[in-house]
């Protein structure tokens, strides 16, 4: 079974009051997450889930702060006319939006330019420059852009226009020579906190502007407005941004700015419980849908304006962009999968590379971004206009995608941004190229484990935690984001009884678990994920708690994040089970079951114990012994959850290696066990002589771990009971070859076609191997096995003459001797 994503337990064991829970009367379930963040004491935890605006940093500490304020003072003071200029996204409207609120707060008229972004792409243009020192512009301030505008600056410092420049994009070789620049991101910037978002740079300017005591109340006229950007511009949520979002999302449920008061009524959220999540999926994107569009200016106007009406029109008109935004992105989206589906190409590349003509500037970003999401590579889409390609790129943990394209630097004509996105513009012709070199530098820098997305969880949560008790106290830790993502847990062995697309277009998915209790869950854009599983499956989640709140009924309902297969419905039907059946039975006479031990040597204390934290166990140089299906999905989920790398093995190895090695129905005797550091037996084994020879063969057999109990034992003995065939069932395969002389099956088309259980048949297939009756071969890359019948032999067939069938028939007295 290879898993798609990695999830990794930040805390593996059953979740338990703590000092700190009761000191701060919180939840063990809440106190845990705290700790998960290394929150371990009072102070910590009341700073952390009530962080003042007093620990807001002196905004002087930014390099070229004070050098800025004067010369803002010196323009204010002698009338000059100020332009700011800012950005088409969320962060660029909103840094313009509460720069220009904060002149029009002091009477001093200034204007605003934000490009068009379909027609002048991101960041400060030529054109713009000229347009703006034909108004008699003598300052610009940049807000969330300007870092990389090098010529840009320049042809501004030619027509007698100073620059301020506020970023905080990450810096090239070369830095723009404008008057001063604001970014804390700056090499020799001893600013203490660089993760501001652009709009958080701006607010430190308006608060290095304003008087100390008149900030602290003048603040909450912008503190809505860089709540919004800090939480859309996937920033840190730590240090100041968690000062900000935390007293900026209170300040959102009095509604205090009248335009975001009435986009988030076109929104359909209720204000009282506004949280980060509402601000990244639903109130941002209608802000950057106009922006996408063409019509950046519209978000200026909704947050700047004093009218009721004009906010209601502008709120009304941005979610008609937004629903315009999304079927041109739905579109884009499948084209995009169609071009990945149509070139074989792209699954080996490390860096997904896709241009077509035609598509919109504006909304390659977004696409660019589900496109990583669902395939966790680095994405660069782009379009392509007169000769050049434009677009967006969107990378993953461990890939700087600034730092690639600054190696490719020298086939662009524009780029910038930052780790994880940049925008870009390049020559069509050059497009290719591109996508070698830069799957050049991916293929040096990232293995194949690091296109594994690894899903951090807060840990294992118990059915009787799930409750609208915990919906309401995650709110205490908001708001989330970067830094402090949504809590995510897990639960494991659920059944899962319902299961179909929703949506409009049907993208979505929704299933229905159960254990004690039923669970509803919603997976967004995750219906692809639909039809790997079938009802009667066991499945592990990965969800966030929620609630669903229909006709004024709450319920809990988690928001699904991955979904698993932990034990098929049908093992018949499961190619991996199929597989293990198949190594149940020895391949020949060098794997045969042959553990040999004097009475006085055995082993009486067999019984094992579940209910130890198995976590504690599972390190490098462990061995882990499964002899069940069941064993060894048990097994596999387990491990799979630790940080430990791990390998499934059928045979027997003795290679030297720190893995954890998963071993499935052993040759105990093979086994070079002097090796381990540890072995772990998730079933019983076939017989007392096993572990006795366990026992005299590991360095120290205190560190042999029994991880099961006597409910387990049914499993094995399913397959004792069925682990010497009858004789009629060899008479009916042969009968059957006989007539076919050859088959090509699919590993579950076995029980169909031969009416035998597979085990069975697997162990009738092997014997007739060894007997020269037929020969086959199992293919598990398509999953298939090629069986052929041989020339009859000349003598009768003796089945008693079959070592690999003896061997089987001793096992099973030896196991029902031992049990």
């Amino acid at each position: 079974m290879i898993y798609n994503k990695k999830w990794t337990l930040k805390y593996k064991g059953e979740v338990k009051e703590t000092n700190l829970s009761k000191k701060i009367n919180i939840s063990p379930e809440i106190s845990q997450i705290l700790n998960n963040r290394g929150i371990e004491n009072e102070k910590d935890a009341e700073i952390f889930m009530n962080p003042s605006l007093e620990y807001l940093r002196d905004p002087f500490l930014m390099k070229d702060m004070k050098k800025s304020t004067e010369r803002i003072k010196k323009a204010i003071e002698n009338k000059e006319r100020i332009y700011i200029y800012g950005d088409y996204d969320v962060d660029g409207v909103s840094s313009t939006s509460i720069l220009y609120l904060y002149f029009k707060s002091i009477g001093f008229p200034v204007k605003y330019y934000i490009p068009n972004r379909l027609e002048e792409g991101y960041g400060i243009n030529e054109d713009a420059i000229k347009k703006i020192h034909d108004d008699g512009c003598d300052l610009i301030i940049t807000v969330d852009c300007g870092i990389t505008s090098v010529k840009e600056v320049e042809l501004a410092n030619e027509l007698g226009i100073d620059v301020i420049i506020t970023d905080h994009h990450e810096c090239q070789s070369e830095i723009p020579d404008a008057y001063a620049i604001v970014n804390p991101k700056q090499e020799d910037c001893n600013y203490p906190f660089d993760m501001l978002c652009g709009c958080g740079v701006a607010f430190k300017m308006i608060q290095a502007l304003t008087d100390e005591e008149e900030f602290k109340t003048s603040m909450f006229d912008y503190l809505e407005i860089v709540t919004l950007a800090t939480i859309c511009d996937i920033v840190p949520l730590i240090d100041e941004n968690r000062i900000i979002v935390k007293n900026g999302l209170k300040l959102m449920k009095e509604g205090k700015n009248l335009g975001l008061r009435e986009l988030i009524k076109v929104c359909g959220i209720e204000t009282n419980k506004i949280g980060s999540s509402h601000i990244g999926f639903s109130i941002g994107p209608r802000i950057n849908a106009s922006g996408r569009l063409g019509y950046s200016y519209l978000g200026v106007q909704l947050f700047t304006t004093d009218n009721e009406d004009e906010a209601k029109e502008i709120a009304n008109i941005l979610e008609g962009k937004n629903i315009e935004r999304q079927m041109i992105e739905s579109k884009m989206y499948k084209e995009a999968e169609e071009i990945l589906s149509s070139d074989e190409r792209f699954k080996d590349d490390k860096v997904l590379v896709i241009a077509k003509e035609g598509w919109q500037h504006g909304i390659i970003g977004i696409v660019a971004s589900k496109l990583t999401e669902k395939y966790y590579k680095p994405t660069i889409l782009l379009t392509i206009e007169d000769g050049e390609a434009t677009g967006s790129a969107r990378s993953i943990k461990g890939f700087s995608i600034f730092d690639a394209l600054v190696s490719c630097k020298d086939l662009m004509n524009k780029f910038g941004g930052h780790e994880q996105a940049a925008g870009l513009a390049l020559d069509a012709k050059n497009i290719d190229e591109l996508r070698v070199r830069i799957n050049e530098i991916a293929d040096y820098n990232l293995s194949k484990e690091d296109l594994i997305e690894n899903i951090k969880v807060e840990y294992e949560l118990k059915e009787d935690s799930a409750t609208l008790d915990l919906v309401d106290n995650l709110h205490k830790l908001e708001p989330f984001g970067l830094s402090n993502p949504s809590p995510r847990f897990i639960m494991r062995d659920l059944l899962l009884t319902n299961i179909f697309k929703m949506g409009k277009n049907k993208q979505h998915l929704k299933i229905i678990v159960e254990n004690k209790k039923s669970y509803e869950c919603v997976g967004f854009n995750m219906a692809y994920l639909a039809d790997n599983f079938q009802l009667g499956d066991k499945v592990d989640i990965l969800f966030q708690v929620d609630e669903n709140n229909y006709n004024n009924e709450r319920k809990v309902q988690f928001l699904l994040k991955d979904i698993r297969l932990s034990h098929p419905k049908s093992a018949v039907t499961n190619n991996l089970s199929m597989k293990l059946f198949e190594k149940i039975s020895p391949e020949n006479k060098d794997s045969l079951y042959s553990v040999n031990t004097s009475e006085e040597d055995l082993v009486i204390d067999i019984d094992g114990d579940k209910n130890i934290n198995i976590f504690d166990y599972i390190e490098e140089d462990t061995l882990v012994i499964t002899n069940t299906l069941n064993g060894f999905y048990r097994a596999l989920s387990d491990i799979s959850l630790t940080d430990v790398e791990y390998e499934i093995n059928f045979n027997y190895i003795n290679e030297k290696n720190n893995k954890v090695q998963l071993i499935f129905s052993p040759n105990i005797d093979k086994i070079d066990l002097k090796r381990y550091n540890r072995v772990i037996l998730y079933d019983y084994l076939y017989n007392k002589e096993e572990y006795s020879y366990l026992n005299k063969n590991i360095l120290n057999s205190d560190n042999i771990i029994k991880y099961y109990g006597e409910e387990d034992k049914i499993y094995l003995k399913n397959i004792i009971d069925n682990i010497v065939p009858s004789r009629e069932e060899f008479i009916n395969i042969y009968k059957q070859m006989l007539m076919s002389k050859e088959l090509h099956l699919n590993l579950d088309e076995i029980k169909r076609v031969f009416k035998i259980l597979p085990l069975k048949t697997f162990i009738i297939l092997k014997v007739f191997k060894e007997l020269n009756l037929l020969n086959f071969e199992m293919n598990y890359e398509d999953n298939t096995v090629t069986i052929c019948l041989l020339q009859k032999p000349d003598k009768k067939l003796n089945l008693d003459e079959s070592l690999i069938l003896n061997n089987l028939k001793v096992l099973k007295q030896e196991y029902v001797k031992s049990y």
